[in-house]
């Protein structure tokens, strides 16, 4: 397990919730969000419709899960946290709840 903290960035977006779900779960789009190395890739960990998706970030030497968090913010816009954390593969943590495996 890496010593590597997790990085947690917050902010509200002035798109709605649906745009930004569709830009978080269109490969093209998230692509552009996350702009992962070439060598990088990227597999679906969990997904709670409209509020939350997990992916696996697999590198050449290191794993880490990318979490998003959306949700309204009540003005029409998005509440949008992402989450950035080294993969704990080897620990005795819980597993998600939404687990899905890749197809």
């Amino acid at each position: 397990m890496s010593d590597t903290p997790e990085l947690v960035f917050e902010t509200d977006l002035d798109s709605p919730p649906e745009k930004v779900w569709r830009a978080l779960t269109v490969p093209e789009y998230l692509e552009r969000w996350l702009q992962p190395p070439d060598d990088a890739k990227l597999t679906l960990v969990t997904s709670k419709d409209n509020a939350e998706l997990t992916y696996r970030l697999s590198e050449t030497d290191n794993e880490s899960l990318v979490t998003f968090e959306i949700e309204g913010n009540g003005s029409g816009g998005t509440f949008f946290r992402l989450t950035h954390a080294p993969a704990a593969a080897n620990s005795n943590e819980p597993l998600p709840e939404t687990l899905m495996l890749a197809a």
